[in-house]
């Protein structure tokens, strides 16, 4: 029987963030769209970013599953155009619960795990965006297959590999300026490296890319949305205080995913820095993670002031 003490829970190796909604095409000659005349026609332009919870690159035990409910919260305030604040005080809040099914299990000999993840939450806009449309229900559904080529439980030494599709399962309609769903089809494959760095200290490195369909419904005018790859590298350190509890610091980078739509560029490069606190604590009844970070630079969209992320996971 596999050992089921704390060390050796089944950490996944993914933690898909929540997919930021769809950018509403803006018409520029109303005043009141004076700060959306790029921004809201690149909302965070599509992008869907894969955050490792520090740690989740060690290969999970085979022969378990796993519930886990995610509360994820945002607050996004400043507009920015090529790395310049616009003038205006737009606001836009989202909250989103993720519940996931997964299990672990063997291939070829090895560590495996597979989950189905889907969201339900809303997106609010306010200060100078309280005029637009928001949008709440169901969010699209991602599916994940995970498999580490090398697993040195000895040493402390990961490598995995994980590919996932996003499925267009959430609320949308192009008369929305935001929607939950993107209406497109998205496949993203990521790679991660993990190793001890001391009995108490461990390090991980991730590399990520997303490719996204085509969005053929999108706007009142009802065109093509497309949107280029979108590439994403992380660092994260760990700190285990002892085997209940641990500490990290992570650092993301990403960028990529210009969009064209009904075939002319909207020139909105994603380059976001972002930085995110993480305590995990295990239990007796489950694990709990909470984490804390936003953006320390953006270059296209509104910034990221404040994210919340409160996780719960169980295995049996």
């Amino acid at each position: 029987m596999p050992n089921r003490s704390p060390k050796c829970r089944p950490l996944h190796l993914l933690y898909a963030s929540a997919p930021y909604p769809n950018a509403p095409i803006i018409d520029l000659k109303k005043p009141k769209h004076f700060i959306c005349i790029v921004l809201l026609a690149t909302f965070v332009p599509p992008a869907f970013a894969i955050d490792l919870v520090p740690g989740d690159a060690r290969a999970p035990q085979t022969g378990y599953d796993l519930i886990q409910f995610s509360q994820v919260t945002t607050e996004r305030g400043d507009a920015y155009v090529n790395g310049q604040r616009q003038p205006g005080n737009p606001r836009i809040d989202a909250s989103q619960l993720f519940v996931r099914y997964g299990h672990s299990f063997a291939a070829a000999d090895l560590p495996a795990f597979f989950y189905v993840q889907a969201p339900v939450g809303y997106v609010h806009t306010g200060g100078t965006l309280a005029g637009l449309s928001g949008d709440s229900g169901l969010g699209d559904t991602t599916l994940v297959l995970a498999l580490w080529p090398y697993a040195n439980r000895e040493t402390k030494t990961y490598f995995g590999l994980a590919s996932y599709l996003i499925a267009p399962t959430g609320s949308y309609s192009n008369q929305r300026s935001i929607n939950m769903g993107g209406n497109r089809y998205q496949a993203a494959v990521q790679m991660a490296y993990q190793t001890a760095l001391s009995d108490a200290w461990h390090g991980m490195v991730a590399l990520d890319t997303l490719w996204s369909g085509d969005n053929k419904d999108f706007g009142a005018a009802r065109v093509p949305l497309e949107q280029r790859p979108l590439h994403s590298a992380q660092a994260a350190l760990l700190y285990e205080l002892n085997p209940q509890y641990s500490f990290g610091l992570s650092y993301f980078l990403t960028q990529g995913g210009e969009t064209r739509v009904n075939g002319l560029d909207r020139n909105d490069s994603t380059r976001v820095q972002r930085y995110q606190a993480t305590a995990i604590g295990n239990y007796p009844f489950g694990r709990l993670v909470f984490q804390y970070g936003g953006d320390l630079k953006t270059e296209n969209g509104f910034i990221e002031k404040r994210r919340w992320i409160l996780r719960y996971a169980k295995i049996f």
